[in-house]
């Protein structure tokens, strides 16, 4: 899997800033297969290791390396501090994505990093205020390997301020926001039935289902391999059954090389090339509709069910049906008012559609 890993804030050091200030060429910088050195081992935009015959930009007076050439103008679109800061880190050696691939992750901005991978921020929301983006592009900052995507400047002093609470909120809402798409009955680190016992872990963003306390020491020992093997049951069962041949975010599926596989929420979502990642989670609303409309419109008319899974009223009593896509699984509703009680137990009301 490669999942997004985003920028965390970092304060710039002095001597950097000084070094970026005193260029005075162009501050959007050029498209080149310029001999200069990359600053970069990572691109900006695929988090993946650079790559030659993907050209680099200049900005700055830096070279930039890119995964594929359509990086650069992704890179080019970013704000100018954003740039900076990417530069900053890359000099260093710490730009995102390294920590993926052997190199040091930064722990200066972010504490003492926690085991396993960032993970997306995935909820819509600032955990302080209002709607992502509702004042401008949202502030993303990494707490121990946990990325947090905040409305304005003044909300991060609020969260910092009380972590223990705000986390908490965050938790509970991850695992609301996620349950649903949960992909397995069993539990990834004993292989037992999830019961009564079962534990909801928040895990970098991620949900992760275990079937008691014990299990969930166990998978915090080796995050890593728990989630892959995780990972490749999402994409064993989800594959063939996939209903897209285009990338959600970019065009069609393999013209850019070999599709990528990338797990958001425990579901597998298929890119045309890892650049499109961030996209994914910078506006996942937007892309995961497209995904679950091509659900919707595969199963639709060979739905089991002329009923509400959750009240059991005819479907169109109520008006047209209200539809939702759990995971890969298309699910109707009589009305619209049946989607929290879903959302709250859809292990419950998952089984009364019919088991292939």
């Amino acid at each position: 899997m490669k999942p997004a890993t985003l920028i965390a804030c970092l304060c710039l050091t002095a001597p950097a800033t000084l070094a970026l200030a005193e260029h005075h060429g162009d501050a959007h910088g050029s498209i080149t297969q310029h001999a200069a050195e990359p600053v970069n081992a990572m691109c900006p935009i695929g988090k993946e290791p650079i790559v030659p015959s993907a050209g680099t930009v200049e900005y700055k007076g830096k070279t930039v390396g890119l995964c594929c050439p359509g990086c650069g103008e992704a890179f080019f679109a970013w704000d100018e501090s954003r740039k900076d800061e990417f530069v900053v880190l890359a000099v260093a050696g710490r730009e995102p994505g390294s920590e993926r691939h052997g190199q040091p992750a930064d722990e200066s901005a972010t504490g003492a990093a926690s085991p396993g991978q960032t993970y997306p921020y995935t909820l819509p929301d600032c955990p302080v205020g209002g709607p992502l983006g509702s004042m401008g592009d949202p502030i993303v900052k990494v707490y121990d390997n946990r990325e947090v995507r905040f409305c304005c400047a003044g909300c991060i002093r609020t969260f910092e301020s009380d972590k223990a609470k705000y986390w908490g909120e965050i938790d509970e809402k991850v695992i609301l926001q996620q349950l649903m798409h949960y992909p397995i009955d069993t539990c990834i680190v004993t292989g037992e039935k999830l019961g009564a016992s079962t534990v909801n872990h928040v895990h970098n963003n991620r949900l992760v289902r275990l079937a008691n306390a014990d299990a969930v020491t166990a998978f915090k020992a080796d995050p890593k391999k728990h989630l892959d093997a995780l990972d490749k049951r999402i994409i064993e069962t989800q594959l063939p059954g996939y209903p897209m041949d285009n990338c959600p975010v970019g065009g069609p599926l393999g013209s850019m090389g070999d599709p990528v596989n990338f797990i958001y929420m425990n579901r597998l979502v298929r890119l045309c090339c890892g650049a499109c990642e961030e996209s994914i989670a910078t506006e996942p609303a937007k892309h995961m509709a497209k995904l679950d409309a091509a659900y919707a419109d595969q199963q639709r008319a060979n739905y089991a069910l002329d009923t509400c899974v959750v009240t059991g009223a005819k479907l169109g009593s109520m008006g047209d049906p209200v539809e939702l896509v759990a995971g890969a699984t298309l699910v109707r509703f009589c009305c619209a008012g049946c989607l929290p009680k879903f959302k709250a137990n859809p292990v419950e009301f998952l089984a009364n559609l019919p088991q292939d």
